[in-house]
């Protein structure tokens, strides 16, 4: 919902393909070509916390091992640090990146490289226009946008490095999502009014 919400009313409006990550409890997006989000044969499409992009270590919720959200979020931060899983992973997100000690930086360094890294596989898979951020990717791109834009950049296929899609915040914030849902509402209902 937020990406295609960013794709008609945000930042990704002029792009024709746009790749939308959001980082909550976990990453999800979707990728919306000329408007319209690619769904999947079965509706799954956009998992792309559940690439494996993290550690083969580290087991997801899901039953994967190694999945990409389980490198950039919440839980992953509090893992880098050695503490305890967070009951809510955004919130401790939100307080770990903001956070000026010297060993919770070093933890949002490492998930923002992560991330970065992250973005570079999907781009050079999917070929975007645009990347646009949305829930704690928004405070990571403020954080240490130059950790994500080196790691980025070094994964990227030579194709892409002399332009490389760019990578901006979602311009919906938290909004992205229900404003999504209420368009989707809202173009379901009209030809019904008509």
């Amino acid at each position: 919902m937020a990406a295609t919400a960013e794709s008609h009313r945000g930042a990704a409006v002029d792009a024709t393909v746009a790749l939308h990550l959001r980082i909550e409890a976990g990453l999800g997006g979707a990728v919306v070509d000329h408007g319209r989000a690619l769904l999947g044969a079965r509706g799954a499409g956009g998992e792309f916390g559940h690439m494996p992009f993290g550690d083969p270590a580290i087991d997801c919720p899901c039953g994967a091992r190694g999945c990409f959200g389980t490198a950039v979020d919440g839980t992953a931060l509090a893992r880098l640090l050695g503490r305890p899983i967070p009951p809510d992973p955004v919130s401790y997100a939100r307080r770990v990146i903001a956070s000026s000690g010297l060993a919770e930086q070093a933890a949002v360094h490492t998930i923002a490289a992560a991330l970065g890294r992250g973005i570079a596989g999907l781009v050079n898979g999917l070929d975007p226009d645009l990347v646009t951020l949305g829930g704690i990717g928004v405070d990571l791109l403020a954080a240490a946008s130059g950790e994500i834009d080196a790691a980025y950049r070094a994964g990227l296929m030579q194709v892409h490095r002399a332009a490389p899609p760019p990578i901006v915040p979602a311009a919906l914030a938290e909004d992205g999502p229900i404003a999504g849902a209420g368009e989707e509402a809202w173009s379901r209902l009209l030809p019904e009014l008509a």
